[in-house]
């Protein structure tokens, strides 16, 4: 699939503004392209979304080898020759050459995956355990076929090989690291266990290893701590790739257009940040302190301010439309409740960063401002008042219209 410019282009620029509910449909578009020479490209840039919302995506063989990797993989245009990283456009050819290489494997995991999506991690862990320890040993060419034609240099072939090979050949540990079964995520001795063995891989292996952690790891501190005692020499690089990580999760809070997508984001900065200053290097220990800091500071910000004006122009201006009209539907109550459900969420994860006085203000003065709606005849019932006012502040709160 050769894509003229303007239409890529145009495509990336519906991707990155396609609301949520939609992404997942347009991504299901292109996945059953036979031809993805391009497609993964294209979803660079909405890559963030894609692991927020996880939409269902079925099983490649392409993609199944690109799991382990995903820390490393790069966009084309942003890629420099570099042992360290692998570009995307080189996918192609190494997938092929695997191919080749596992002979009848192949096919036999292809109708083990047929049907199934990435988001099923039990099937996922199960393919992945017999096909990545199988490409981590099999013996591909130095210089895949095609890699050239895919505008590679002939040069970067061998450590982009050997990088990929090294991190296939410890993957089932790394990915149970990076996506343990606990919902509290990997501990250090997990991760040490997972780190470990790349160690004798060398340093581009071990960084490799230790960026798919740190991309959804709830506590990546931890993980570049481990990496750095097993080899100081990439504490330096580590707690550069930890800062880009968080930096990243709190850009997708401050980006976020709803209450509950913003919620849901600034939950997940909240737990990666757990633990994050508990390390025994000092100038690691200031440096997270700094980054900890900044990030409080403009997350609890962009939480307050989205918060602020969800409430004023969501739903006191909805409450106080429906309440003045004829007897509210089932429909808008409802509405007018998941609007409350959302605000109290991105109010209790934004009091974890900053800004708690001007949150109990607002509060204090929204509840002030929702009470007296109760008392008007038709719209809201007391008790759907009553029910709002609870959701979001609490049962004290509207304990008012319960004794009245």
């Amino acid at each position: 699939m050769t894509m003229p410019t303007r239409n890529a282009r145009g495509l990336s620029t519906a991707l990155a503004e396609a609301p949520d509910h939609a992404l997942g449909r347009v991504v299901a578009m292109l996945d059953s392209l036979h031809d993805r020479s391009e497609v993964d490209i294209l979803l660079d840039g909405i890559r963030p979304r894609l692991r927020r919302l996880r939409p269902q995506r079925p099983v490649r063989l392409a993609r199944l080898l690109c799991l382990p990797l995903e820390g490393v993989l790069v966009n084309p245009a942003a890629w420099k020759q570099s042992p360290l990283l692998v570009p995307r456009h080189a996918i192609r050819p190494i997938t092929a050459a695997v191919a080749v290489a596992l002979g009848d494997l192949v096919p036999e995991l292809e109708v083990l995956a047929a049907g199934g999506n990435l988001s099923d991690e039990a099937l996922v862990q199960a393919l992945g355990q017999r096909l990545w320890p199988a490409a981590g040993r099999a013996s591909l060419p130095s210089l895949p076929e095609g890699w050239l034609a895919a505008g590679l240099p002939e040069e970067a072939a061998a450590p982009t090989m050997a990088l990929c090979t090294a991190v296939w050949r410890h993957a089932p540990a790394l990915w149970a690291a990076a996506y343990p079964a606990s919902r509290e995520g990997a501990g250090e001795g997990e991760m040490r266990a997972a780190l470990a063995p790349l160690v004798a891989e060398g340093r581009p292996a071990l960084l490799a290893g230790l960026a798919l952690i740190l991309r959804d790891a709830a506590r990546p501190g931890v993980a570049v701590s481990v990496a750095g005692t097993l080899m100081p020499a990439v504490q330096k690089i580590a707690e550069q790739e930890l800062a880009a990580a968080l930096s990243r999760d709190g850009a997708l809070v401050t980006a976020a257009t709803s209450p509950g997508e913003m919620a849901g984001a600034a939950q997940r900065l909240v737990r990666r940040m757990e633990g994050l200053e508990a390390t025994d290097n000092p100038i690691s220990r200031d440096q997270r302190r700094q980054l900890a800091a900044t990030l409080r500071r403009d997350v609890g910000a962009a939480c307050y301010a989205l918060y602020a004006r969800a409430l004023a122009e969501g739903l006191l201006a909805e409450a106080t439309r429906i309440a003045a009209g004829a007897r509210a539907s089932d429909a808008e109550v409802a509405a007018l409740e998941r609007m409350a459900r959302d605000l109290r969420r991105l109010e209790v994860a934004g009091r974890r960063f900053a800004a708690e006085a001007a949150f109990d203000r607002t509060l204090a003065e929204t509840v002030g401002r929702l009470l007296p709606l109760a008392s008007r005849p038709g719209g809201l019932a007391r008790v759907e008042v009553a029910r709002l006012v609870e959701m979001l502040a609490g049962p004290a709160a509207a304990l008012p219209l319960v004794e009245e």
